[in-house]
């Protein structure tokens, strides 16, 4: 059974990949899912001016909790366990650490089928994770 990180951030297409997994599960069993949102970083001084550490840290904390909503729910829903967390920093980065540090086996991502001359000039996130991990990554539209 396997161990799955699944990075979400409230889009369509991270639902659709809770929803590839849930599909998969009966071939392939799921042990744990991590769910997983990564906040951009928001600093006092430029766009946080005049707020504390604590305002911005509860911030990105209910921001990262919406974005995790869909995904929870559906996951909740299946009867499949998962434990959320929400992180702030670089995204690829940050779920090539969590995915380590969680022991996962694999990474479920959506991708927002941005083409590759597209994805080449403004980079993205999936590609930079396919980049950064040596796990497989299953990427859904």
């Amino acid at each position: 059974m396997k161990r799955i990180l699944i990075p979400v951030d409230g889009s369509q297409p991270a639902v659709h990949a809770v929803q590839a997994l849930l599909d998969a599960r009966d071939y392939d069993p799921v042990e744990r899912v991590e769910l997983l949102t990564v906040q951009i970083p928001l600093k006092a001084g430029k766009i946080g001016r005049g707020l504390s550490q604590a305002e911005i840290d509860a911030y990105h904390e209910e921001e990262g909790r919406n974005a995790l909503q869909a995904a929870s729910d559906l996951l909740t829903r299946a009867g499949v366990p998962f434990q959320a967390r929400v992180e702030v920093g670089a995204a690829a980065e940050t779920i090539v650490r969590v995915a380590d540090e969680s022991g996962a086996d694999e990474i479920y991502m959506g991708s927002r089928g941005l083409g590759s001359v597209s994805s080449w000039f403004l980079g993205s996130v999936a590609t930079r994770v396919l980049h950064l991990t040596e796990l497989p990554v299953t990427l859904v539209k």
